[in-house]
């Protein structure tokens, strides 16, 4: 086994949830002062690998708390979305130990504090130790939930905060920390508010997955913010109304616009960056069609060409996939294009004020 063999199965096709935020964050450090430019390289490689790391630690975690359920996991097949099967399967088939995989996390995880090391480091010779707080601060943070979020003893992604712990780590955690480690500032405002933004749509991506299979989750006996929000707390009480789910749904993609809004209003951010409301119509969607999904309404999921990429469509339907993909797919999108335009507006503002 080497690093190709790991890399394939910490699903390095996700590092875009963690990579976007983190150079949306770099990008929006143009015309900071005192920015060490070249410790963008430590931070992008740190970032890849302590999510890897995470998604690793994630199966080992997983692997340990499914291991005397063999039916849940075997069975996966027949309920409903089939890629969650290949979670672990190496371990399953042979391929890899559970003692390897342990060690694959502690070398993932290992590299990742390296490069936190060289950023801590240069930070502290550069402009002293306040410049290493809050680097230390996110970064330990990080650390912390990443690991609380299939670790004990908190173990969020069973008990239905797994999606609210994303969108934390790979926004305000993830983005605050890149801001720190550039500039040797503990905090931002400006940055706080877009990155909160960011990370309600990132938690989105997840969390419109687990509303859609709320009913083969709980077959599964996975919990997930979407069964906490709308199964009864007690065995005599009536289900709540799925509609509490749809609130979420809206609240993580609609809040982004009115936070950013306010950033606006405090003069943290120009009016320029309104441009993001370019995708306000692909959230709207997405809420619209999600509500018609979970009520069992009449829709259209055909992709249209101001949804962004949505792969080899024709494949999808197919295989059966095709009214999963096409919300998963447009939450992917939604925080793409944000991201891009933020860029792309930042970087016409930054050369034009110079």
């Amino acid at each position: 086994m080497n690093l190709s063999f790991w890399w394939s199965n910490a699903r390095a096709i996700a590092l875009p949830q963690s990579l976007l935020p983190c150079i949306t964050a770099i990008i929006l450090c143009l015309g900071q002062e005192e920015v060490c430019w070249w410790l963008a390289i430590p931070i992008v490689v740190g970032i890849a690998f302590a999510h890897l790391g995470m998604n690793l630690a994630d199966d080992y975690f997983d692997y340990k708390h499914d291991q005397h359920k063999p039916f849940q996991r075997a069975d996966l097949n027949s309920v409903r979305i089939r890629m969650r099967a290949e979670k672990c399967h190496y371990i399953r088939n042979g391929q890899a130990t559970v003692s390897q995989l342990g060690w694959a996390v502690v070398a993932f995880l290992a590299i990742a504090g390296l490069m936190g090391l060289i950023t801590l480091l240069t930070q502290y010779f550069l402009h002293g130790l306040q410049a290493t707080y809050g680097i230390m601060l996110y970064a330990i943070l990080g650390l912390i939930l990443g690991v609380q979020y299939s670790g004990k003893p908190l173990e969020l992604g069973y008990r239905g905060f797994g999606e609210l712990a994303i969108g934390l780590l790979f926004g305000p955690l993830n983005m605050l920390g890149v801001y720190s480690a550039l500039t040797g500032e503990v905090f931002s405002w400006s940055i706080a508010t877009v990155s909160v933004g960011i990370g309600c749509m990132v938690t989105n991506i997840v969390y419109v997955h687990s509303v859609m299979e709320t009913n083969a989750d709980a077959t599964l006996g996975k919990m997930t913010f979407a069964r906490l929000l709308v199964e009864p707390r007690t065995k005599n009480q009536e289900p709540r109304r799925k509609n509490l789910m749809i609130f979420f749904v809206a609240l993580f993609a609609i809040m982004p616009f009115i936070i950013l809004a306010v950033g606006i209003a405090m003069n943290w951010w120009s009016g320029w960056y309104l441009f993001t409301l370019l995708t306000l119509p692909m959230s709207v969607y997405l809420v619209v069609s999600t509500y018609r999904f979970v009520n069992d309404l009449p829709r259209n999921d055909t992709p249209r060409w101001w949804m962004g990429p949505m792969g080899e469509w024709d494949k999808y339907v197919e295989a059966g996939i095709d009214w999963f993909l096409i919300r998963w797919l447009l939450a992917r999108n939604i925080v793409t294009f944000f991201c891009l335009i933020l860029i792309i507006v930042h970087i016409i503002l930054t050369v034009i004020s110079h």
